[in-house]
């Protein structure tokens, strides 16, 4: 009887240090995947420094565009928690009194890598605030976190545009890749169907839980992938109060009603041509177009056909009422 007992206790014991066990892997491996894919940048590897090397490469000429046009930073406090979120104001002549486009930066971006899309707009008349996104540039925020709490640093600066500028101007929003995911996470906002009057989406992000998943198959660790995102999913939800399904783009922008114009190609391996396809279809009105190239890689199309975008974007916000 006292060794049925004993083995009892041990049994008993062996099962708690099991539980423990598998508690202990389960938090473990949230907490590597929510500290692997929320802070994704810093705001040291997208500094000035690293724009003007872009800037090198595509051969963009800094000092003509800084000469050209006035460009006044200006910051503003998040209404979410009340990081800093920093911006450039780019006028011709300093009269904040036009239609203004926002120009939301990919990953790996800051808002000085928008300039070549600013001088685009500031060329055909429009304005630009071009901001760093959290944790880029000088965005004080510490997580990146697929659009999703982005979203709510573009809907601090639609406000601040409103009480900038007269009502009968225009507000655009222009985003691209990971800004595009941000850009269409605040589209599905009643404030955006309210303030804004167009957006364009360059090669956007459609689903946070995907681009995740292909990393992780493509990491190849040994662990199983469905089991590192439902772990990851947990922490994320714990820490910043929200899943990865709520970072979809597909379940915002379907309550939209602002008119998008989705630019996107075929070879894409970043953001796969469906992401663009998947968020042009699940808008639910007619106002929409997509613009789609054969052979342009990620987020380049304005690069290797700059005629045609612009051309594109231009003939676009022209047709709108």
């Amino acid at each position: 009887m006292k060794k049925i007992k004993t083995l009892k206790t041990i049994g008993i014991i062996l099962g708690i240090i099991l539980v423990i066990g598998i508690i202990g892997i389960c938090y473990y491996t949230g907490n590597s995947v929510f500290n692997d894919s929320m802070q994704l940048v810093d705001n040291e590897s997208t500094d000035i420094k690293k724009a003007k090397t872009f800037f090198k490469r595509i051969d963009f000429d800094l000092a003509e565009f800084q000469s050209k046009y006035k460009i006044k930073t200006v910051q503003i406090e998040s209404s979410l928690d009340g990081h800093i979120i920093p911006a450039d104001y780019i006028t011709v002549n300093g009269d904040k009194n036009a239609d203004t486009v926002i120009l939301v930066h990919g990953l790996g971006g800051s808002r000085w890598t928008s300039y070549p899309i600013a001088n685009m707009f500031l060329e055909n008349g429009y304005n630009v605030v071009s901001y760093d996104q959290r944790s880029s540039g000088e965005n004080t925020a510490q997580y990146t976190t697929f659009g999703y709490l982005e979203s709510d640093d573009l809907a601090d600066y639609v406000e601040y545009l409103k009480d900038n500028i007269n009502d009968n101007n225009k507000i655009g929003i222009w985003g691209t890749s990971y800004g595009g995911a941000t850009a269409g996470i605040y589209l599905g906002t009643d404030q955006a169907n309210q303030s804004v009057d167009f957006a364009i989406l360059d090669c956007p992000v459609s689903n946070m839980k995907y681009m995740l998943s292909t990393e992780m198959e493509r990491m190849d660790i040994g662990i199983p992938t469905t089991f590192m995102i439902s772990m990851g999913n947990i922490a994320t939800k714990m820490k910043l109060g929200f899943s990865y399904e709520d970072a979809n783009v597909c379940n915002h922008i379907d309550k939209t009603k602002v008119p998008i114009l989705v630019i996107n190609s075929k070879i894409d391996e970043i953001t796969p041509y469906f992401m663009g396809k998947d968020i042009y279809d699940a808008v639910t009105h007619s106002n929409k177009k997509i613009f789609t190239v054969k052979d342009s890689e990620h987020a380049n199309i304005f690069f290797d056909y700059p005629d045609e975008y612009e051309r594109n974007i231009f003939e676009f916000i022209r047709q709108l009422p």
